[in-house]
């Protein structure tokens, strides 16, 4: 899988959040729209599906938590304030749950949206504090999403 390194917003990034309830900016973000005033309309995409991976690298740990990550897009760099929008989320999920481990992976086609300046992730803890875990988190065009497996029957 190919990933350009301007695309990506998490690498191994600590996804742990002390605060239970607390929203957090993860990594880094983009900035889709470095030009103002020229064009308001962008394609991500160039025509072609384009890709939001997520992987846990770490697993979280988090007695009692519940944890949600949510690709945001924003007007400001934090993705906190002035105007926000989720483009697409887990969901609120048991961090004892599987998605949660180690090895996991979310990929999602990025929906057409009017998308704000900026564009990165956010991660919220509900319950409990999640004391540890690890994400990648970056954009492509080119997915691999084949995994061999012992009995060739998944």
């Amino acid at each position: 899988m190919l990933i350009d390194s301007n695309l990506e917003m998490c690498d191994a990034t600590s996804a742990a959040l002390t605060t239970a309830a607390g929203i957090t900016k993860l990594g880094d973000h983009i900035d889709i729209h470095p030009l103002t005033g020229d064009n308001a309309t962008i394609d991500l995409s160039g025509g072609e599906p384009i890709y939001l991976v997520i992987e846990v690298t770490t697993a979280f740990v988090g007695s009692g938590a519940n944890y949600k990550i949510d690709l945001t897009s924003s007007t400001e760099t934090a993705l906190t304030g002035g105007t926000t929008k989720n483009i697409w989320t887990t969901g609120t999920l048991a961090v004892n749950d599987d998605y949660w481990a180690a090895g996991e992976r979310w990929i999602v086609s990025l929906p057409q949206d009017d998308y704000l300046r900026y564009l990165g992730i956010r991660a919220t803890a509900t319950s409990a504090n999640v004391t540890a875990g690890n994400i990648n988190a970056f954009i492509t065009k080119d997915v691999r999403n084949w995994t061999s497996t012992d009995t060739r029957t998944d």
